[in-house]
Order: C-alpha cells, then sequence, then structure tokens
C-alpha cells in the first residue's frame, strides 16, 4: 500500500515537473524582436495628423493679438465652471482672418 502511494506521488510530481516544463519551451532561447520599428507608427500618426509641419521649424515668436483680446481670453479661462457660459464668453472674442 505504502508503494503505491509513494509510486502516485512520484507519477504526480513527474506530471507537474513535465507541465511546468511544457510552459516554457524556449527556455534556452534568445528574446524575440515583436516590432523592429518600435514607436514609428505613433510618430507617423503625428506626422500624417499636421496640418503645416514646417511651422514646427519656424522658432519666431507669434505676433498678431493684441493685449485686449488677450485679456479677455485669459479673464474666460479663469472663470469656473460652475459659473454660467455667457459670463466666460465677456471678452472672448477671436478674429480668425488675422494677417489674411
Amino acid at each position: 500500500m505504502q508503494t503505491l502511494k509513494r509510486n502516485k506521488v512520484a507519477q504526480l510530481v513527474g506530471i507537474l515537473l513535465l507541465t511546468l516544463l511544457a510552459g516554457c519551451p524556449e527556455w534556452n532561447s534568445h528574446p524575440v524582436v515583436v516590432e523592429r520599428d518600435f514607436g514609428n507608427s505613433t510618430r507617423n500618426m503625428v506626422k500624417n495628423q499636421t496640418l503645416y509641419p514646417e511651422h514646427g521649424q519656424n522658432d519666431k515668436p507669434v505676433l498678431g493679438m493684441d493685449g485686449q483680446k488677450a485679456q479677455g481670453v485669459i479673464k474666460a479661462y479663469r472663470v469656473p465652471a460652475s459659473e454660467p457660459l455667457e459670463k466666460a464668453k465677456d471678452g472672448a472674442e477671436f478674429d480668425m482672418n488675422v494677417g489674411k
């Protein structure tokens, strides 16, 4: 009876070891490179979504917004979200045709 239990335990341990080793078939191999151009897809997406890519290389400061408009924008930005939208719109007007 003791030998049967020992045989079953030995078989069970053997099966467990084989199962664990089967989960690691390439334990001796080198890591697999999944994607050689990792990150290029994100860079290409940003590049394709940029309207004027040459503007990123221009280091001149942006001119054209006067002080009153800038003050209105800052005022609208600082109004808490709990206050009505009409109060936030006071002074925040944009002219999209500046410089054309």
